[in-house]
């Protein structure tokens, strides 16, 4: 009974969101990671999610596609070299230990290190960037919401919360409200509607068994798959 009541207390949105969030991750890796691309370009242009998608994530999942299909792919790679080109030197510096502690490579990456050998997450072989950037964490959940990965939700929270949640949202509010980034001004908004979102998420499924299928965010007829390549 008991089990029955905490599945009839979840939130309309909690099943919806739970299909689709490992394949948001995946796009916010690839929008973080590495100069957009003519295929990322073409899943912005044709985005697709569930009707029942909480409102403000479908709004800034609308305002992506918008930006998708106003924006040049040039003008898009222009933004991303300038923000995130060069360590120390782009306009943003998407690193969590520089978000916790306003230093590079600190106290922050060397715990996430651990967290990563516990979970069996290896980065590959000649990757150069850092496991706290945002783009490379995104990725990371990526992995381990999957709904073919047995990794149950409370490892996942417990990741979210200790490497995450402390910072993520002030990242991509600077995102948004940096000066002259027009295309990514509205990742910014996506990624914090998204985080504000996996924030309630986490508190309340870590404590319910609701039963979760699989959906897709797609592009089209093809589910997005472009990640960061770090892992």
């Amino acid at each position: 009974m008991e089990s029955i009541m905490q599945k009839m207390d979840a939130p309309e949105w909690f099943t919806t969101y739970a299909d689709m969030r490992s394949d948001t991750y995946v796009m916010l890796a690839a929008l973080l990671g590495l100069p957009p691309s003519e295929d990322l370009l073409g899943v912005l242009q044709n985005l697709e999610w569930p009707q029942a998608t909480p409102e403000p994530l479908s709004n800034a999942l609308e305002a992506l596609r918008q930006a998708g299909q106003n924006t040049s792919l040039g003008a898009m790679k222009d933004e991303f070299n300038r923000l995130f080109i060069g360590l120390g030197t782009g306009e943003m510096v998407p690193y969590a230990s520089w978000y916790k502690e306003k230093k590079i490579q600190s106290l922050p990456l060397a715990s996430l290190r651990s967290s990563l050998l516990e979970l069996g997450i290896l980065r590959q072989a000649g990757s150069h960037e850092s496991e706290d950037h945002a783009g490379a964490l995104c990725e990371i959940m990526a992995l381990i919401s999957r709904q073919s990965n047995p990794i149950p939700l409370p490892v996942q929270a417990n990741f979210f919360q200790r490497h995450i949640a402390s910072w993520i949202i002030a990242f991509f509010e600077d995102l948004r409200l940096v000066k002259d980034a027009s295309f990514y001004s509205v990742v910014g908004l996506f990624g914090s509607r998204f985080m504000e979102l996996e924030h309630k998420y986490m508190n309340l499924g870590e404590h319910t068994p609701f039963p979760i299928k699989t959906r897709r965010i797609q592009n089209g007829n093809k589910s997005i798959r472009r990640q960061t390549g770090v892992y």
